[in-house]
């Protein structure tokens, strides 16, 4: 309990932090949506559930001992560690391969930790997700996705003029 606390609450200054130093960046005008405009979003949605989350979290703390070294060997066991580490590595590949093949690499990865086994069911939900994700990046939001570098742009390339094909997209 006192770990999962200490975690929100650095969590929750960070949020805060980052949704405070986003704003100082915002160039927007009064008839346009800034690039600040979806990551303040996103922050003050997440901002406003840690509070909620840490106010449910304190009145239900019934007077349990700190944490145990038991409680930190499950954690480094556990399959929380494990979608923290997958989405890190998610981020730190997505300027490399581009948004693509991260996506879908990510879906797969993360369903095979959540249990799924049948791997049709991997491939055609992660390719059903990635370009759903696309289309809704690309086109209503217009929000630009990394391609990559070498293969992996000419790839993304490729895949964009398949996609740009689909009637009314």
């Amino acid at each position: 309990m006192t770990l999962d606390l200490i975690f929100n609450v650095v969590l929750l200054i960070a949020s805060i932090y980052c949704f405070i130093y986003i704003g100082g960046v915002d160039n927007s005008t009064s008839t346009e949506l800034g690039a600040a405009f979806w990551p303040r979003l996103i922050l003050g949605i997440m901002i406003a559930l840690l509070a909620v989350g840490l106010v449910n979290m304190l009145r239900k703390r019934d007077g349990k001992a700190p944490v145990s070294g038991q409680a930190v060997k499950e954690f480094f066991k556990s399959k929380l560690l494990v979608g923290m580490l997958i989405c890190a590595i998610t981020a730190l590949i997505l300027p490399m391969i581009g948004f693509i093949p991260t996506s879908f690499l990510f879906l797969v990865v993360y369903g095979i930790l959540l249990g799924e086994r049948r791997p049709a069911v991997l491939i055609i939900t992660g390719a059903a997700a990635t370009l759903i994700l696309y289309i809704i990046f690309q086109g209503p939001l217009s929000i630009f996705l990394p391609r990559g570098y070498g293969f992996f742009r000419n790839f993304a390339l490729s895949m964009e003029s398949v996609i740009g094909m689909i009637p009314g997209l």
